[in-house]
């Protein structure tokens, strides 16, 4: 009996830890019957080995502790999950297989290029052999190739490698026009397999992929903003500026005005193309027109087009004289067109940072020279990034951008401190004191009010919600952190149960002993009885503080202003607005469980230590 229980515990651990294992790697667990078959025998041998093989109190032990490391797995999943999506792009995130190891973004020396890191990977149709198949691919990856490539004409600069760009184009227009192709079309010919993918590539589809595979830094003219917030639009530029007005800073870039798209009749972009290998940084100037005064400038907005490739953007704005310069970091981290709005601070009344907004400051002591009056100068640096550099900040990105985001988080962090540091104070200092008159004191009357206080454990809080909102509301403390932090000064029935337990643990005579040397009942509370219930104690505060910190419910009916939001309403409204953002979602997630996390794993051992000593009893 022995012999079969522990080889059902070890092959059940196995079977386990090879599917999460299997998850991890392959990102599913339909590998087919025979990955089944030969796993599970491998599994059998190995279980059935251990339980014969080992001693009886090294099975035991072995059995005990894989179910441990079982247990930890699967509880800490979710937390790595947690962590890991807020660490991927937002195209990791629907791609199945799933990858659940975020990846590390490559070292970008030069731009543009092409990559597959939002292609899935090349499967095989189920209806052909693998034999077919490697002849098939090939022959498809030719025909791909030269439809395409008379489709992309201009797109198809001198510094794309093309086999890189054979090999990811046809990755591509796999994944777009393979799972469109009936089953019954896989039964024809070689010809007639590539004949039909062919028919159904137009350009609309390969600029789809195009868009997705390509990485490259692109420029449109800006547009400005003054002061009465009214957008100016500059001119379209003249045959004089054949490159939009921008020109090359260095002899680490080189310009060239391309199309705009392969199916839209757009205004042409002017394309920076870089090598960084031997210089530190590339640098993009232009000089355009200021249609208002110099003083009524607030802002420049630069449509961009980023190459993902996580270096560093400098950005210098040059107007009457003055230079102003980004005050906080930007990065090519996106690979589709966005807006790059840069704000002068000390003409902004908010003074509010904003998702996609960045600041300029006044940099003093340098002078501008060669620039007219009635014009500005934009000037964009490209830095170099090294690798380890770039993974940093795509892993952080989603956290910036959460932070941004909402300009109250702040607030919200502050809150939740302020309730914390009241709500522990409050719940340990009124608990222990009505459990020690409940536990060490005799007065008429003491076991009927003690059952009362249990008896409140009884009513659910939906009962008292609307109740106890009348009374504070009629208290005037509707829309102030008062209800959330007052009533743990009035104790809490269940603390007060778990410490008066503790406390008719404590030997008597200890009591009597500060009785006998003149210590009064809260001199014996303060200086005998707190001492030695600090374990107890801490899982009041432990206890206090979780439910303090992920407080939404009481702050939801109590507040209605959202500076005095904590952090668990703060991030109810955070979804609200960036619920489709996964990546901000689960990187203020974190944010909000770290703190948790931290205080169980250094207060685990009075955590432990006061939930077993609470239930002893005299």
């Amino acid at each position: 009996m022995r012999l079969v229980a522990v080889f059902l515990v070890v092959l059940a651990e196995l079977v386990f830890v090879t599917a999460a294992a299997t998850v991890l790697i392959c990102g599913r667990l339909d590998l087919g019957p025979g990955f089944f078959i030969y796993s599970g025998g491998v599994l059998l041998a190995l279980a059935l080995a251990t339980a014969v093989a080992l001693p009886p109190r090294w099975a035991g032990r072995l059995a005990t502790h894989g179910a441990l490391i079982c247990g930890a797995i699967l509880f800490v999943f979710p937390f790595v999950w947690l962590v890991g999506t807020s660490f991927k792009y937002t195209e990791e995130l629907g791609i199945y297989p799933p990858r659940w190891v975020p990846s590390v973004p490559p070292a970008v020396r030069q731009s543009p290029y092409v990559t597959t890191e939002t292609c899935k990977p090349v499967a095989p149709p189920r209806r052909l052999s693998p034999e077919r198949w490697l002849s098939l691919r090939p022959r498809l990856e030719q025909a791909f190739w030269e439809k395409a490539r008379p489709l992309l004409g201009a797109l198809l600069t001198p510094e794309l490698d093309a086999a890189a760009t054979r090999a990811a184009l046809f990755e591509g227009l796999w994944e777009n026009l393979a799972p469109s192709l009936p089953d019954r079309a896989w039964e024809g010919t070689d010809e007639a397999i590539c004949n039909t993918l062919l028919a159904k590539l137009d350009a609309e589809r390969l600029d789809d992929v195009w868009l997705a595979v390509h990485r490259g830094v692109a420029l449109r003219r800006p547009s400005l903003t003054d002061t009465e917030r009214h957008e100016l639009v500059l001119p379209p530029a003249a045959d004089s500026e054949p490159d939009l007005g921008w020109r090359a800073g260095n002899a680490a870039v080189r310009l060239r005005t391309q199309p705009g798209s392969l199916t839209t009749e757009t205004r042409p972009v002017c394309e920076v193309r870089y090598d960084l290998a031997d210089s530190a940084a590339a640098v993009v100037t232009g000089e355009f027109p200021l249609p208002v005064p110099a003083e009524q400038l607030l802002s420049v907005t630069v449509p961009l087009r980023q190459d993902r490739s996580w270096h560093r953007l400098h950005v210098t704005l040059e107007v009457a004289g003055q230079r102003y310069e980004n005050s906080e970091a930007v990065y090519l981290g996106a690979y589709r067109w966005g807006e790059l709005t840069l704000k002068i601070r000390e003409r902004d009344a908010s003074d509010e940072r904003r998702l996609g907004v960045w600041f300029l400051r006044r940099v003093e002591g340098q002078a501008v020279t060669g620039l007219p009056a009635d014009h500005f100068r934009l000037t964009l640096a490209v830095e170099r990034a090294p690798r380890f550099v770039a993974g940093w900040r795509k892993y952080t990105q989603s956290y910036r951008n959460a932070w941004y985001a909402d300009e109250h988080w702040p607030r919200y962090l502050l809150n939740s401190l302020f309730l914390v540091v009241l709500t522990v104070v409050g719940q340990i200092l009124s608990c222990s004191m009505v459990a020690y008159a409940f536990a060490r004191l005799r007065w008429p009357g003491r076991d009927a009010l003690f059952m009362i206080l249990l008896g409140t454990m009884m009513l659910p809080g939906q009962v008292t919600m609307i109740p106890v909102f009348l009374i504070f509301r009629s208290l005037g403390w509707y829309n102030t952190l008062k209800p959330l932090w007052v009533p743990a000064f009035l104790s809490s029935a269940f603390f007060v149960f778990m410490l008066r337990q503790f406390m008719r643990a404590i030997p008597a005579t200890l009591e009597e002993a500060a009785r006998i040397d003149g210590c009064s009942f809260f001199g014996t509370y303060w200086r005998i009885i707190l001492p030695l219930q600090k374990p107890a104690l801490a899982a009041v505060g432990i206890f206090t503080f979780m439910g303090t910190w992920n407080e939404f419910m009481g702050a939801l009916i109590f507040v209605n202003d959202q500076r005095l939001y904590p952090l668990a309403l703060g991030l109810f409204n955070f979804r609200a607005q960036y619920g489709g953002d996964y990546g901000m979602m689960m990187a203020a997630s974190t944010l909000m469980v770290l703190p948790v996390v931290a205080l169980f794993f250094l207060c685990q051992r009075y955590f432990i230590e006061g939930v077993t000593l609470t239930g002893m009893q005299n």
